[in-house]
């Protein structure tokens, strides 16, 4: 695909709403990487995001996440697609370091889309919980506001991983970035 990025892609949005999947599909086609920063956070951490939840507690892999973001948000401009943990939007100082050279996009997906996508799954440290879908609506409610201040907003329910990459590749298009 030929288009030259200016910034990096900074995917946001709730777990399950495909920043991985549709992050790997769209460094693909851009042929640039791809970073995910729970993936990032896991490998210095040495533990799983669910292992580090259960015995640091939430508090402190937000610490690590916000460590990791900043070092991120210094990628060269162009250079990256980035997954961001679905609670990354929570403390500003995560999007003021990923908007230094990016643009932040917002995969947007219902609770009962999140609740269908992970509910099998045990690696989901906030869906440990009896009432997992009531969970899923309570979050979405609560960070929908901040997932809302992104650059770009993408519903990617009914979509195929290409359909929503070549989605987000077109509205940078259309916004010349």
């Amino acid at each position: 695909m030929s288009f030259q990025l200016k910034r990096n892609i900074i995917l946001t949005g709730f777990m399950g709403s495909g920043k991985t999947s549709v992050g790997k599909k769209l460094a693909r086609f851009l042929k640039i990487d791809f970073f995910d920063s729970d993936e990032i956070i896991a490998d210095l951490a040495g533990m799983s995001i669910s292992d580090i939840f259960r015995c640091h507690g939430e508090d402190y892999f937000r610490s690590w996440e916000s460590e990791v973001l900043e070092l991120l948000g210094k990628k060269m401009p162009g250079s990256c697609v980035v997954s961001t943990g679905g609670g990354a939007v929570l403390r500003p100082e995560n999007l003021n370091a990923l908007r230094e050279n990016g643009i932040i996009i917002f995969l947007d997906v219902s609770a009962e889309e999140v609740y269908s996508r992970v509910k099998g799954m045990n690696d989901r440290p906030l869906l440990q919980v009896e009432n997992p879908l009531k969970e899923i609506e309570e979050l979405l409610q609560k960070r929908k506001p901040f997932y809302l201040q992104a650059d770009i907003c993408l519903k990617t329910a009914g979509k195929t991983l290409s359909e929503s990459a070549l989605e987000i590749i077109n509205a940078l298009k259309d916004l010349r970035l």
